[in-house]
């Protein structure tokens, strides 16, 4: 599922555009090629090149150990049933946070390290998403201690229960300790890694029905964020919420975001060097 709709690719927003990031010398841009940044992002030091999406900087902050997303709870606190299903949802969700790389990449290799929220209702997710609305993601749910949900989606259709996956993961809970997930994004196949363990693997050929593959291959941007789920019924049942803010005063839905490295494919991607 999008933490958000993505900008534009030429958008005018200043915060897209860094000086840090220097014009790329003639003899390493191919003007046919995706403009693709490998970055190595350590979010202890720095968040250069990463956009926030929350301007005044309310729900994240740097910590010693990376970059901390929080949700801040909604200024009223009203619990609502869903009319036939009888699920129970939020009048009003959280404020959460979500970063996208500055650049775009098509097709490579994206690690992210991670400890995601605990809390029941919120999602911490990892993702590549296109202005298309292709999309390639890991998604944690908040109450899910040793377990990550995989998805991906072609042109934005909404096909939450086709091609999703749920895999286990070995060791500390993950909202406990650091774990690294990695995308790995190919012309012709992709996976999901676990701790450098691949945990699923789509082949493009496997998408393919009457001539048309409905396969990720429009150049995406990184992002990660962590969001309430409480607004939906049906989303918040998936999530294991909604979140009960008002029987649990001080309740903190928090992630932490460790690390982020991002090798583009050269093939298909104009690297920029910093």
């Amino acid at each position: 599922m999008p933490l958000i709709s993505s900008l534009q690719r030429n958008s005018s927003d200043p915060r897209l555009h860094s000086s840090r990031f220097p014009s790329v010398p003639q003899t390493i841009r191919n003007a046919a090629l995706t403009d693709c940044i490998n970055y190595n992002t350590d979010f202890s030091v720095e968040n250069d090149g990463w956009v926030p999406f929350d301007t005044e900087g309310e729900t994240f902050h740097r910590v010693s150990n990376g970059l901390q997303l929080d949700l801040l709870a909604p200024s009223e606190n009203m619990r609502l049933i869903e009319e036939g299903t009888n699920l129970p949802y939020n009048k009003l969700s959280a404020k959460g946070a979500t970063f996208a790389s500055s650049y775009y990449m098509l097709y490579g290799n994206v690690s992210a390290t991670i400890r995601s929220s605990p809390v029941g209702g919120s999602i911490t997710a990892f993702i590549l998403m296109s202005d298309t609305g292709d999309e390639i993601d890991f998604e944690f749910l908040g109450g899910d201690p040793h377990t990550v949900q995989t998805n991906f989606f072609y042109a934005g259709e909404e096909l939450f229960t086709i091609n999703g996956g749920l895999h286990p993961v070995p060791g500390a809970a993950v909202f406990d300790d650091f774990h690294t997930y990695t995308l790995d994004w190919r012309p012709e196949r992709m996976q999901w890694l676990v701790d450098g363990q691949v945990v699923r693997t789509k082949e493009k050929k496997d998408t393919c029905q009457m001539g048309v593959c409905k396969y990720p291959s429009s150049p995406a941007r990184v992002q990660f964020g962590l969001w309430d789920s409480s607004f939906d019924a049906g989303t918040a049942q998936w999530a294991k919420g909604p979140i009960d803010w008002w029987s649990n005063r001080g309740l903190s839905a928090s992630a932490l975001i460790n690390h982020i490295q991002v090798k583009c494919d050269p093939e298909y991607n104009s690297i920029y060097v910093y």
